[in-house]
């Protein structure tokens, strides 16, 4: 009862991230676009250095809605994003944290993600 009590109150007042929100099985299934290129738990996809799982859910957030909002421009990811609303993309960001690490990286690939984008928390997501 006061963990339920506790959560509700930090999300009245905007304190808990997006990531806790999020539905970590509505994003594996909001995801499946996305495993080609990023991969899954069991698929490293086709672009090793663009892994996502284990990544930080609040950074993944981050940079998929500056790929919605064309604030960076890439014609991919801003075809497969631009129909995602905020929900959606929290959920597909928590699911690929939960993964924890990529399925497969070979020793000479340097996977990109967490150190393309500083954390600045949920509410610089929702100012960018």
């Amino acid at each position: 009862m006061r963990k339920t009590l506790l959560v509700g109150l930090l999300t009245a007042t905007g304190t808990v991230s997006p990531a806790l929100a999020a539905d970590i099985e509505a994003g594996r299934q909001k995801a499946i676009a996305c495993v080609a290129c990023h991969g899954d738990q069991n698929f490293p996809g086709i672009f090793y250095t663009y892994q996502l799982a284990g990544r930080n859910a609040d950074k993944l957030t981050i940079k998929t809605n500056k790929y919605r909002t064309g604030k960076i421009l890439h014609p991919i990811m801003n075809f497969f994003t631009v129909g995602l609303s905020d929900k959606d993309v929290a959920d597909i960001s928590a699911y690929y944290q939960s993964l924890g690490k990529p399925a497969f990286v070979p020793p000479f690939i340097k996977i990109a993600g967490d150190d393309d984008e500083p954390a600045t928390g949920a509410a610089a997501a929702r100012a960018n």
